[in-house]
C-alpha cells in the first residue's frame, strides 16, 4: 500500500510538470496531452511563451517507470530554463545533451526530442529534431511528415553539436507532434496503429482545433487497442498559428 501511495504521489508530481492550461490568445491554438502507460512515465512536453515567441518541446525517454520519470524531469527543467534564455532549438538540444550525457548517466538513458520555436508574427518555425518521430504538418490536401536531419537522441554522447532546421511559414497549418506510443500502439494481435493510419486519419478528418484533433486520435488509439493494455506512454502536442485572410 505504501509503494502504491508513493507511486500515486509520483504520478501527481509527474503530471504537474507538464503545463496546463494553454495560452489564451486569438492567433495561437496550442494543446497537448500525456497518458502514461504505468503509474509514472518518461514522456514529456512543455512550452515557453515570451511575447511573440513560442518555444515548445515533446520528448520520449528510454524505458518506463520511475527512472524514466526522473530523467524526464531533468530534461523538462533544462528545456524551460534554456528556452527562457532565448536560445535557438539546436543550441537548447546541444546544452541539454551536454548536461544529461557523460559520467553521471551510468544507466545510458536517453531522450528523443522535438524542439520548436514558432514566431507568432510571421509563422516562421525553427526546429531541432533529436532522434524523434517526424511531426506531421497538416494542410489542405498536403498533409505530410516533415523530412528532417537525423540528429542523435539526447543523453548518449557528450559534446555533440545538434543541427537546426527551419520552415519559412506554417501559418494556418497545424503542426502535430507525438511520441511512438501513438503510431506503435498495439492491439491484442500485436498489430501497430502505424504511420500510415496516422497520416490517413489526419488527411481525411477536417481540422477543427488542436484539442479536438488530439482527443480524436486518442479515441482512435483506444479503438485500435481493442482493450489491450497500453504498451507505451502516449503523448501528443498540436500547435497552429492563426492569421486571418491568408
Amino acid at each position: 500500500e505504501r509503494i502504491e501511495s508513493d507511486l500515486r504521489i509520483a504520478r501527481d508530481i509527474h503530471m504537474s510538470m507538464v503545463p496546463s492550461p494553454f495560452p489564451d490568445r486569438p492567433d495561437l491554438d496550442l494543446y497537448a496531452s500525456m497518458t502514461p502507460a504505468k503509474e509514472v512515465g518518461g514522456d514529456l512536453y512543455g512550452y515557453v511563451l515570451m511575447d511573440d515567441k513560442l518555444y515548445f518541446a515533446l520528448g520520449d525517454v528510454s524505458g518506463k517507470g520511475v527512472p524514466a520519470s526522473l530523467f524526464m524531469a531533468q530534461a523538462t527543467r533544462l528545456f524551460r530554463t534554456l528556452a527562457a534564455q532565448g536560445m535557438m532549438p539546436a543550441e537548447i538540444a546541444t546544452r541539454i545533451n551536454d548536461a544529461l550525457s557523460g559520467e553521471d548517466n551510468e544507466r545510458g538513458m536517453f531522450v528523443t526530442m522535438f524542439l520548436g520555436l514558432l514566431d507568432l508574427t510571421s509563422g516562421h518555425l525553427d526546429f531541432c529534431n533529436a532522434g524523434h518521430n517526424p511531426p506531421v504538418l497538416i494542410g489542405d490536401g498536403t498533409t505530410e511528415f516533415i523530412e528532417m536531419i537525423p540528429n542523435a537522441p539526447i543523453g548518449l554522447w557528450p559534446e555533440l553539436e545538434y543541427e537546426g532546421e527551419e520552415i519559412a511559414d506554417i501559418t494556418n497549418r497545424p503542426l502535430f507532434v507525438y511520441t511512438d506510443g501513438l503510431n506503435e500502439a498495439e492491439n491484442n494481435e500485436k498489430e501497430q496503429f502505424s504511420d500510415e493510419k496516422l497520416l490517413e486519419i489526419l488527411q481525411t478528418t477536417p481540422f477543427e482545433s488542436c484539442e479536438k484533433t488530439i482527443e480524436m486520435l486518442r479515441e482512435e488509439v483506444e479503438k485500435h487497442r481493442e482493450g489491450a493494455e497500453p504498451n507505451d506512454d502516449l503523448t501528443m502536442l498540436c500547435v497552429k498559428f492563426i492569421k486571418e485572410n491568408q
